[in-house]
């Protein structure tokens, strides 16, 4: 026998109140394209959110051909305890923080390996003075996407591809090329801009594809190229760097957060392989209101970086 609407919504123990308000919204609203508007996001981000609700929930809310009816019968079980507990949320918020405005007390950023995390990091400290900061590195854009809505984090530097299909705020920093590393004494010299063609029959370093989702791209980029340089992989940035400057090889990452002393970087001519950074954040963060300043200078800051990284010679 099917479960009854009021069973299912019982089996939701990791309820958000975010997430309840988005049904709230919709229905004060009347449609889903109403409500994207009045928060301020568009309405396949709003979708997205109340899919995720519903994979949660284990039913569907909105009613699949509205015709009058926004709402599933378990949406609307859902909406009535949503309906109550939602104002009475607020004004219990709203009586906490009266006549009272505090500092926030830490903020937490996870991001991808890039040279202007520190640029984050200072923007965002100028503008929150006193707070402290806690840092996350070392884990792929995915799972810091995914610390991101379990809200252990305030802002991430990531990938785009990490937030594309999550119910995640953002905006794009910079398109970010691959460059290759190219230690002093190379054959190869130190040309001005490479194809992977050129790379054909020369010992390389990777990112393991593991660690790395564009080693993928860049593998079928050699292939369409009719190229076969000799590859070997490592499992870090830093690793990668060494064993290209340890062994005099070259090296195909991300623009490196450290790079090699005597080491020229060039970028890789390969749209494929192109990935964009971005600045991320959950839904009502307190730190939006800062995005747009810091997204500017932070976009300023990589243009620089990337432009004295593959401008350098040794």
């Amino acid at each position: 026998m099917a479960d009854r609407p009021d069973q299912l919504i019982r089996t939701g123990t990791d309820l958000e109140l975010r997430q309840l308000k988005l049904l709230v919204a919709v229905a004060e609203a009347g449609s889903v394209a109403a409500a994207a508007a009045a928060l301020g996001t568009t309405p396949a981000k709003l979708t997205l959110r109340i899919r995720r609700l519903e994979r949660m929930i284990g039913a569907a809310l909105l009613a699949a051909e509205p015709a009058g009816k926004l709402f599933t019968e378990t949406g609307e079980v859902l909406l009535e305890h949503a309906s109550a507990v939602v104002p009475q949320f607020d004004r219990m918020l709203t009586a906490a923080r009266a006549g009272l405005e505090r500092p926030v007390a830490q903020i937490r950023i996870g991001s991808v390996p890039t040279p202007v995390l520190p640029r984050l990091i200072r923007e965002v400290g100028l503008r929150n003075p006193g707070a402290g900061l806690a840092v996350r590195t070392g884990e792929s854009a995915a799972e810091l996407a995914e610390a991101l809505l379990r809200e252990e984090l305030d802002l991430g530097l990531l990938r785009q591809d990490a937030v594309r299909e999550r119910p995640l705020e953002w905006v794009s920093i910079a398109t970010e090329p691959l460059v290759v590393g190219i230690p002093p004494g190379h054959p190869l010299g130190v040309p001005d801009s490479l194809t992977p063609a050129a790379l054909s029959g020369r010992r390389c370093v990777l990112l393991d594809q593991a660690v790395q989702p564009r080693t993928h791209a860049l593998l079928a980029a050699f292939a369409d190229a009719g190229a076969d340089p000799r590859l070997c992989y490592a499992d870090s940035e830093w690793a990668v760097l060494c064993v290209g400057y340890g062994a005099g090889i070259l090296t195909v990452t991300a623009p490196p957060t450290r790079p090699m002393p005597d080491t020229s970087y060039r970028p890789l001519h390969c749209a494929a392989t192109n990935s964009t950074l971005v600045l991320a954040w959950a839904e009502d963060s307190p730190f939006a209101g800062c995005v747009p300043r810091v997204r500017a200078a932070m976009t300023r800051a990589h243009a620089e970086s990337l432009r004295a990284l593959v401008s350098c010679r040794p």
